[in-house]
C-alpha cells in the first residue's frame, strides 16, 4: 500500500493549522505520520489516498476524526496541583456566591474534576465549571466518567473512596454528584466564542504549546474576552506568553490577572 507523500502530509498539516490552530512543523512530521497511519488503519479507509481525498474535499466527519487522533494526550488527576491550591486561596480572599470557571482544552475531564474535588474538600460549593475541548472522542470519555487507576496515581485512597466507585478491576467511575458541577462543551478556540456571562477563572493549560504565535494569540484573545476584569487566567507551567496581552498582568507562576 502506497504511503502518504511528503506533499500530502504537508497539505494535511496545513489543514490542521487552518482549522484548529495546531502548528506542525516539518521536523515533527515523523511523529505526525504514525498518527495518520493509525487513523487510516483503524477507521477502515481503503488506503492513504481515500483518506487524503476525503480531507481535501471537505469531508467534515473525516476532519473531526483527524482531530481526535492528533489531540489525544496523556493526562491524569491533580496534574500541576499548585494551581488548584492557588484557586482555593483566591476564592478564600474573594468569596463569591456563584463562581464561574472555564477549563478550556479539558481532554477527558481530569482537570475539571480535580478542581471540583479540591474545592469540595475545602467546603466550597458555590461554583460551576464549563469544560471544553475540540476532540469529541475525549468528551465522550469525559461524559462516561470512567477512568483507569493509572490516572488516579496522584490521589489518596481516601479521595478515591470519597469521589469514585470501583467499576471493575483497575477501573473507577466518578460519582454522579460531581457531574452536577460541570457542563461539557465542544469548542474550538480558533472560532470566536462569546459566553452570555464572563468567567471568574479560566484554565487553559498545556495546549498553547501546540500553537504558533499567530494561533496562540487568537486562542488567548478568545479566552480573555470571556474573562471578567480582575479574573484569573492559568496556563501550563511549561508554557509562556511570549507576546503577553496588555490587559494581562503576571501575578504568579503561569498565573495572570485581567486588568482591563
Amino acid at each position: 500500500m502506497k504511503d502518504l507523500s511528503y506533499r500530502q502530509i504537508q497539505a494535511i498539516s496545513s489543514l490542521v493549522y487552518e482549522n484548529f490552530g495546531i502548528f506542525i512543523t516539518p521536523d515533527k512530521f515523523f511523529r505526525f505520520k504514525p498518527k495518520l497511519d493509525k487513523l487510516i488503519h483503524n477507521e477502515n479507509y481503503s488506503g492513504p489516498e481515500e483518506f487524503y481525498d476525503c480531507l481535501m474535499t471537505g469531508d467534515i466527519e473525516c476532519l473531526n476524526m483527524l482531530v481526535t487522533y492528533i489531540t489525544t494526550g496523556h493526562t491524569f488527576f491533580f496534574r500541576e496541583p499548585e494551581h488548584f491550591r492557588q484557586l482555593v486561596v483566591f476564592l478564600r480572599e474573594h468569596p463569591q456566591s456563584n463562581c464561574r470557571i472555564w477549563c478550556a482544552a479539558c481532554s477527558t475531564g481530569e482537570e475539571p474534576y480535580s478542581i471540583i474535588m479540591t474545592l469540595l474538600d475545602e467546603g466550597i460549593h458555590n461554583f460551576h465549571i464549563v469544560a471544553s475541548d475540540i476532540n469529541k472522542k475525549v468528551l465522550d470519555h469525559f461524559n462516561r466518567g470512567v477512568y483507569h487507576e493509572s490516572r488516579l496515581s496522584q490521589m489518596s485512597s481516601v479521595s478515591r473512596l470519597k469521589y469514585f466507585t470501583r467499576k471493575r478491576e483497575s477501573w473507577y467511575e466518578i460519582k454522579h454528584q460531581l457531574r452536577n458541577y460541570v457542563s461539557i462543551k465542544d469548542i474550538n478556540l480558533m472560532n470566536p466564542v462569546s459566553f452570555p456571562e464572563k468567567f471568574d477563572y479560566i484554565f487553559c493549560r498545556n495546549v498553547l504549546i501546540y500553537f504558533n504565535e499567530q494561533s496562540r494569540k487568537k486562542a488567548i484573545d478568545n479566552l480573555i474576552n470571556n474573562l471578567k476584569v480582575g479574573g484569573i487566567f492559568f496556563i501550563g507551567h511549561a508554557e509562556a506568553l511570549l507576546q503577553q496581552p496588555e490587559n494581562l498582568k503576571k501575578i504568579g507562576s503561569s498565573v495572570y490577572r485581567r486588568t482591563s
